[in-house]
C-alpha cells in the first residue's frame, strides 16, 4: 500500500501532466501550501518543466539515423530471405504473368509512398548482353550534406570516382553498373565522414571496429 509521501509524488506528476482533475489541483495545491518540503519538491519539478518547455530544440544530426545504423550487430540474413533476394531482388524482370502482377502490385507501393522517401538501396537490373552488368541505384538522404560520394571495392575505394547527385528533397542517387558479385562500400559525406549505407542488405566488420555496407549484385 502507498505512503503518503508515495501519494503525494504521483499526485505531483499528475498535475504537472495535466492529468489531475479539478478536485485533485485544488487537494494538491493545498497540500503544497501546507507541507514546506513537499512545495520545494513541487516548484523544483515545475522549474524543470518549464526549462524543457522553453529550451531550444537541438536538431538531429543529418547522419544520426546512419551512425546508429553502423554500430549495430551485423545482421545474419536467414536462408529463406537470401532465397527471397535471390528470386526477386535486383534482378531482370524476364517472368511471365506472376511479373506482371508483381510490377502492379509494387507500382501501386510507389505512388502510395511517393512522399515518405527516406534512405533506400534500389537496385534496378539493366542487363547488358556484351558486358552482363547490372545498373545499381543507390540512394542516401542526408538534405544538409555538401557533398556525398560512394566508396567501395567495386571503385578501389576512391572517393571521387562515384560522386552521388542531390536531390530536392535531401535524397543523394547515383547509378553505378557493377558486375555480379559482392561488394563492400561506405558514403563519404563532405569528403570526411565515412558512413554505412542503413539500408544495406547487409553489414562486414572491418577489422577496425567498423562495420562496411554489403552489397550483392546478381543477374
Amino acid at each position: 500500500m502507498k505512503n503518503d509521501k508515495e501519494l503525494n509524488r504521483a499526485l505531483i506528476h499528475k498535475l504537472l501532466d495535466n492529468e489531475a482533475s479539478s478536485d485533485e489541483q485544488r487537494d494538491m495545491m493545498a497540500r503544497v501550501q501546507a507541507d514546506p518540503g513537499l512545495k520545494e519538491e513541487y516548484d523544483c519539478l515545475a522549474r524543470a518543466l518549464r526549462l524543457v518547455e522553453t529550451s531550444e530544440r537541438m536538431p538531429v544530426p543529418a547522419f544520426f539515423t546512419a551512425e546508429v545504423m553502423r554500430k549495430l550487430p551485423l545482421k545474419k540474413v536467414s536462408f529463406g530471405r537470401r532465397v527471397w533476394n535471390f528470386l526477386f531482388r535486383g534482378r531482370a524482370l524476364k517472368w511471365n504473368m506472376a511479373t506482371a502482377l508483381a510490377t502492379v502490385g509494387l507500382v501501386a507501393l510507389v505512388l502510395s509512398q511517393a512522399d515518405r522517401v527516406r534512405n533506400s538501396q534500389v537496385e534496378t537490373a539493366v542487363v547488358s548482353p556484351s558486358e552482363q552488368t547490372v545498373l545499381v541505384r543507390m540512394n542516401f538522404h542526408a538534405p544538409e550534406a555538401r557533398h556525398v560520394a560512394v566508396s567501395g571495392t567495386f571503385n578501389k575505394w576512391k572517393v571521387d570516382s562515384n560522386v552521388l547527385k542531390k536531390g530536392d528533397d535531401g535524397l543523394w542517387t547515383i547509378n553505378i553498373p557493377l558486375k555480379p558479385g559482392a561488394y563492400t562500400y561506405m558514403f563519404v559525406v563532405d569528403g570526411k565522414v565515412w558512413v554505412a549505407d542503413p539500408n544495406a542488405q547487409a553489414y562486414d566488420d572491418d577489422g577496425f571496429g567498423q562495420k562496411n555496407s554489403v552489397l550483392r549484385v546478381n543477374l
